[in-house]
């Protein structure tokens, strides 16, 4: 039964605007708002749409986790397990400190199609069968583990003391909203629209970084 006026779930807003930032449905929180970024942004905003903007965002701060589970299998076939276990650690810190300032919109895309589970199960059903059948149970349990602590968030879990600081180092925003101004930054740029009152932005949302840190 349909109830008048009501709006299939497939329209539903991707995010909601609090007075403490943007919350994504993916879960990611931005500490800015949409007035704020409409405020310097709005161009950009109203050609993309903000709720375009916050999905591809989300794509790419998935983008460690994506890349390594992906690298883990081909690791795994040149590599000891311990050795491909600690290099696909290295990659997902690494990538961590430095993806939110290196978005690239044109690969949001396939990032989308790489880090869906049927994609990525099918890779490693293929690959933890090949090891199977070669008789190497070291890899085959190293992928199994890898690929559930990768999809489960205990990896970003273990690492995040290691990567925040390099964020904080490298960036002067949270990395949710510094990959969103990347982001922005490039669709600015690609479309030939000039961005004004970036640093008054910018400072409000380090204002809402500080207090959520208190």
């Amino acid at each position: 039964m349909k109830w008048p006026g009501s709006r299939p779930v497939r329209d539903a807003p991707f995010y909601v605007d609090t007075p403490a930032g943007l919350l994504a449905a993916d879960g990611t929180h931005y500490r800015t708002t949409e007035p704020l970024l409409r405020d310097y942004a709005g161009d950009v905003v109203d050609a993309v749409g903000l709720g375009v903007l916050l999905r591809q965002a989300g794509v790419w701060l998935r983008s460690p986790q994506t890349l390594a589970t992906l690298f883990l299998p081909a690791l795994l076939l040149v590599m000891p397990w311990w050795a491909a276990a600690g290099v696909a650690l290295l990659l997902y810190a690494l990538w961590s400190a430095a993806a939110p300032g290196l978005v690239a919109p044109g690969m949001v895309a396939t990032l989308r199609v790489l880090e869906h589970p049927v994609a990525q199960g099918l890779l490693y059903v293929g690959v933890l069968s090949a090891f199977a059948a070669a008789g190497r149970t070291d890899a085959v349990w190293a992928g199994v583990a890898g690929f559930v602590a990768l999809r489960l968030g205990a990896v970003a879990a273990v690492l995040r003391p290691l990567v925040a600081p390099m964020q904080e180092a490298l960036y002067p925003l949270p990395a949710a909203d510094q990959t969103l101004r990347s982001l922005i930054v490039r669709e600015a740029l690609r479309r030939g629209i000039t961005l004004a009152g970036m640093g008054r932005v910018e400072e409000r949302v380090r204002e809402f970084w500080r207090r959520g840190k208190r």
